[in-house]
């Protein structure tokens, strides 16, 4: 509030504000910083965490996508553990995804 001195008089002014937020362009952003920070984060993902970060699981996954010839391509293994970049199996996901 702002006080205003007029002829021995105190008179207040009030000031309103109104703020509309456009929900769904908060919630976009905030999911493209999330993004940005988990491209950066990521390098090589393993099953498990293909499976978390799809919210899959596991006998689906290895169904639908991990016996799928793409995802054999760009497979990676050490012992008897499967890596894959994150970035190419984002992208082999997205097309078997675009292929239902």
């Amino acid at each position: 509030m702002i006080g205003i001195e007029k002829e021995g008089e105190s008179m207040l002014a009030e000031a309103k504000i109104n703020v509309e937020l456009d929900v769904s362009s908060i919630k976009k952003y905030i999911q493209q910083k999330i993004d940005e920070q988990v491209k950066e984060s990521l390098f090589l993902v393993d099953v498990d965490t293909l499976c978390k970060k799809c919210s899959m699981s596991r006998r689906f996954m290895e169904e639908e996508f991990l016996n799928d010839p793409r995802f054999k391509l760009i497979e990676k293994r050490k012992a008897r553990k499967r890596f894959y970049y994150w970035e190419e199996a984002k992208e082999v996901i997205e097309e078997i995804i675009n292929e239902w």
